[in-house]
């Protein structure tokens, strides 16, 4: 998809991380040590200790990781794996892996590494090296880039972008200036009305309606979203009116006004690479991690009048 001139971000969903079983992590580490202590393995005990979190994330169950790491002492002592459930244990459970270790192991398919095993005629160094870089790099697959700015909602053409600020002024006389602060109010929540158009490329009328109940949804629930216009981008937007109208079944145009409370931090923006982020969310963490700041570059695509 043709990257956008402004978007709309939902924030991510918070998600359960997986965490490993220490009971079964420190099992299997203490194995892998002494076996590698036995055959004097180039291996540290801490990468010991990551290859045994790994293969316990990566499995179901601990007769399965039992019976696998069964296979995997007697590649290690470079005897035969002859028991079945040993050989099924390894290789459909940590099939993704052992995948991603062929071109290291020097093997062309995994059923040529499995027949290898059964046969005890395996590279040893090269299979426990291969093995672990492949748990290491299945697991970082299976973690997704944490970032800030999640789902993207693309707006393709902004004709028009207007922001309102306002406050209150008591109409009483004022004999003193010093008293003019205690009847000026604070400055009222900005208004940003936008005008803009999305592009429905395959004339679905299941994907125009998509849009809407998303955006419909996120006013509802008072959701505070992200909204990127150009280099910029506003946080802690909230969605107060919205107006969809169906030009044709290729094109949706809307009106839309976002409500900033500008008081949550007054005047306040910071820069990310070369974005401007204004009335920024406090968050706790590296704000500057380049993976959890993600919006999508900006291509002037639209015009505004």
């Amino acid at each position: 998809m043709a990257k956008t001139y402004a978007a709309f971000y939902l924030p991510q969903e918070e998600k359960e991380i997986t965490l490993p079983n220490q009971k079964n992590v420190d099992r299997i580490s203490n194995q892998l040590i002494g076996l590698k202590q036995k055959f004097s393995f180039t291996f540290s005990d801490d990468e010991c200790r990551e290859m045994a979190r790994n293969i316990d994330l990566q499995s179901t169950t601990e007769f399965t990781q039992k019976y696998a790491v069964g296979a995997l002492t007697k590649i290690m002592n470079g005897e035969p794996v002859t028991n079945k459930t040993m050989l099924d244990s390894l290789f459909n459970t940590y099939a993704p892996a052992l995948n991603a270790s062929l071109a290291q192991t020097g093997f062309n398919s995994l059923v040529e590494m499995r027949n290898a095993a059964q046969a005890g005629n395996i590279n040893v160094a090269n299979f426990v090296q291969g093995l672990s870089n492949g748990l290491s790099t299945i697991q970082e697959m299976s973690i997704e880039k944490s970032s800030k700015y999640g789902e993207e909602i693309p707006v393709d053409v902004v004709e028009k972008c207007e922001y309102t600020y306002s406050t209150t002024v008591a109409e009483q006389k004022i004999k003193e200036l010093g008293f003019l602060p205690q009847y000026i109010n604070d400055l009222d929540p900005i208004t940003i009305k936008l005008f803009g158009h999305v592009k429905n490329e395959n004339a679905e009328l299941w994907s125009i309606n998509d849009f809407n109940n998303k955006l419909v949804n996120i006013m509802l629930n008072k959701t505070q979203i992200y909204f990127r216009i150009g280099k910029s981008i506003y946080e802690n937007c909230t969605i107060s009116f919205y107006k969809p109208t169906i030009l044709n079944i290729y094109d949706i145009q809307f009106e839309m006004n976002l409500k900033i409370n500008y008081l949550l931090n007054i005047f306040s923006e910071e820069s990310s690479g070369n974005k401007r982020i204004m009335n920024p969310a406090r968050l706790i963490g590296d704000y500057y991690n380049p993976f959890y700041n993600i919006a999508s570059s900006e291509v002037y695509k639209g015009i505004i009048t």
